[in-house]
């Protein structure tokens, strides 16, 4: 049974409500990596399509450190899962928060696939690496898909499948949560 645990021993995921909007848009603006709108427009945007957004927060400092959020689920059995971290932060940090909310995702929904949507070719940024990695497959490219930065990326589409979550994921998430075997 899948629990929606929010904290690990690095990062509590803090459910962001309408007065997090402008922290959680200075986090995407530190990022560079995302079009923003003017902070107006997307305050008054902001939680709207939006199943469940996280501010994240450092466990030691209570530094709010990256945004977490999960789309409304599809008819298909399908979320989108976004995990924004500022950089100069330890990879753990993200680790961390993208699993965090992968499996809320899995444990509040009764959804098929948790979906990623990136520029990178794999989830390695987001701890899906070493035996983690096998958890993803690989969806779809869309070539030159993305404009940031003056130039075009490609976006790299993967999902995380109910299947492989179930059989790992609560196993993994206890190895990260306080007290756990990290």
């Amino acid at each position: 049974m899948l629990f929606p645990h929010a904290q690990s021993e690095r990062v509590n995921l803090k459910p962001a409500g309408t007065d997090d909007g402008r922290t959680a848009y200075d986090v995407l603006f530190s990022l560079g990596r995302t079009a923003l709108p003017t902070v107006d427009t997307y305050l008054e945007r902001f939680g709207k399509g939006v199943a469940a957004a996280f501010l994240v927060e450092l466990r030691d400092t209570g530094e709010t450190v990256g945004l977490c959020e999960l789309s409304e689920p599809s008819p298909a059995g399908h979320v989108q899962a976004a995990v924004h971290i500022r950089r100069g932060q330890d990879r753990s940090v993200a680790a961390d928060a993208a699993l965090l909310t992968v499996n809320f995702a899995f444990a509040m929904w009764r959804i098929r696939k948790v979906y990623f949507q990136t520029h990178e070719a794999d989830l390695e940024s987001l701890g899906f690496h070493g035996e983690r990695a096998k958890l993803v497959r690989r969806e779809a490219v869309l070539a030159d898909h993305l404009y940031f930065q003056g130039r075009t990326w490609d976006m790299h589409v993967h999902s995380i499948q109910r299947e492989m979550w179930d059989a790992q994921g609560a196993e993994i998430v206890n190895g990260i949560r306080p007290g756990g075997a990290v």
